[in-house]
């Protein structure tokens, strides 16, 4: 078993890393400036994998599994665990707000996961096996107040992010990088693990750990190699960032001019054409797109997704009553949805049941007794 955890560490991972680094070294990243903290994320996490290779190495090299192997684990783990939330934090962060602080925080940042790093092997090399044994336990509590910290941190920055998108799109363009969220706590989760298995010590957790390590961090190298394509699809989103719920000082004698545009737009069934984008609605009714936004959000108290969606499902619950025998996936076309489950997952947001249900329900209440 030894063995097996042995080649495990030393040639898989370490391999495996080093073929992910050499990826984010050499892929092509296009020419486009929203793509700067893309860069800057891509530095991050060739550091990272390149440490990590280090630790795997130096795990390797470190001996026979005595006490005193034991508590070097215990060290080397929380030094790894402590080391990926940070980085893996700032990097997510790095890809999803493009206001996204420079180097300089980045860092002021690792010098405290440095100066923390050193406690650590400080208190290991210079005292006793028991003290620091006592000691392991405050820095576990440390790196959790830190996970703790790291995530509130990157929940604020990917709601804005979110609300971006959907104040431009009215599809599910943001569902696109739902991987972002999935590699954070997935990151969050192999943390967690990494300390238990230096807590629960034994070479069967450490396999287990090691397997389940290699498999995310090839996953999050795939995805984060393919973003600069899927950014192609929500730059524009970003790129024009539309105004905030908060943004109020537009002159409301002018957005009753917009509004009545807006109620043309609305009778004329404008919202049912496909892939209709904030900015294809400012062109059309001849205003800009922080402007309309603005509009959006604060009159109709929502995004600009949350607000075409809920037009298409009032449309799509008028041709459920008049067309009893047309077909689900034909009124989802016909509202302007691109597919029947996009369909399907906005009517039930908005109604709490199928439209087969629902249209049910509505001709039994209508049937004359």
């Amino acid at each position: 078993m030894n063995e097996l955890y042995n080649i495990l560490s030393i040639f898989i991972t370490s391999g495996l890393l080093l073929a992910c680094g050499l990826m984010f070294l050499f892929t092509f990243i296009p020419d486009n400036p929203l793509l700067g903290n893309y860069r800057k994320a891509r530095y991050v996490m060739i550091g990272a994998y390149l440490f990590f290779i280090a630790i795997a190495v130096a795990e390797y090299l470190s001996g026979d599994p005595s006490v005193q192997n034991v508590l070097l684990m215990q060290a080397v783990t929380l030094v790894i665990a402590s080391s990926q939330a940070f980085l893996f934090t700032f990097a997510m962060l790095a890809l999803v707000d493009v206001q996204f602080p420079g180097w300089r925080h980045i860092f002021r940042e690792a010098a405290v996961v440095l100066l923390f790093i050193v406690a650590i092997f400080t208190v290991y090399t210079c005292c006793s096996e028991t003290f620091f044994q006592a000691a392991f336990y405050g820095f576990t509590v440390i790196y959790a107040l830190s996970l703790v910290r790291y995530t509130v941190l990157f929940l604020k920055s990917y709601r804005q992010f979110r609300c971006r998108i959907d104040n431009y799109y009215s599809g599910e363009e943001a569902r696109r990088l739902r991987w972002i969220v999935l590699s954070f706590f997935s990151a969050l989760a192999v943390g967690i693990m990494a300390l238990l298995s230096a807590v629960f010590m034994s070479i069967l957790v450490a396999l287990l750990y090691a397997i389940i390590f290699d498999a995310f961090y090839l996953f999050f190298a795939v995805r984060f190699i393919n973003y600069p394509h899927q950014f192609q699809v929500i730059e524009q989103a970003i790129d024009d960032a539309p105004a905030t719920r908060n943004d109020t000082k537009t002159e409301h004698t002018t957005f009753a001019a917009l509004e009545k545009q807006i109620e043309h737009w609305v009778t004329n069934k404008g919202f049912t054409e496909q892939r209709i984008t904030l900015g294809a609605l400012a062109a059309l009714l001849h205003t800009n797109n922080k402007y309309l936004s603005t509009y959006i959000n604060t009159f109709k108290k929502q995004t600009f997704r949350e607000w075409i969606n809920e037009l298409r499902i009032e449309e799509a619950q008028s041709l459920l009553l008049q067309y009893p025998e047309m077909k689900i996936n034909e009124i989802a076309s016909k509202t302007g949805f691109l597919d029947k489950s996009h369909f399907l997952r906005q009517f039930k947001k908005q109604n709490k049941q199928s439209p087969t249900v629902w249209r049910n329900q509505a001709h039994t209440h209508n049937s004359p007794v």
